[in-house]
């Protein structure tokens, strides 16, 4: 997600209890405003081009559940400490992560099979993710 969009986003918190969900991103030089897309916390898309009530309905229901599913990230074996996963090299390979830890301005990552120096290894990424974390893996290698 371009970092103008992100910046632009607009908070969806649970009614039950407050927890942020997501947010609402709008693209206001297409479409006025009038329609969002349905973001999930670390900035993935859930829900395209919906109203606004629509989108919020969305991500109450599924927001935080997105954030369960299987992700993938360019990163080496083993996976170090000092690793910055926005910067891959040519080398490393699509392995799958999984999210452990969120707060307003990274989320921790770990392999989700890991080798075993990567077993007490997990990296912080800066928010939006959605870049570095992919639903998934490209079929070959570019």
């Amino acid at each position: 997600m371009e970092i103008d969009r992100w910046r632009s986003r607009l908070p969806v918190t649970r009614s039950s209890d407050g927890e942020l969900v997501g947010w609402t991103v709008s693209d206001l030089a297409l479409d006025s405003g009038e329609l969002v897309d349905a973001v999930n916390p670390v900035g993935h898309v859930v829900a395209e081009d919906l109203p606004l009530e629509d989108a919020i309905d969305v991500l109450e229901h599924h927001g935080l559940g997105s954030l369960s599913a299987p992700y993938w990230a360019r990163a080496p074996l083993p996976v170090v400490s000092e690793l910055d996963l926005r910067r891959p090299r040519a080398d490393w390979t699509w392995r799958r992560m999984v999210m452990t830890q969120l707060d307003d301005t990274k989320v921790w990552v770990r392999p989700a099979y890991p080798s075993y120096p990567e077993r007490m290894v997990e990296l912080a990424v800066p928010l939006p993710v959605d870049d570095v974390l992919v639903a998934e893996p490209p079929v070959t290698d570019e």
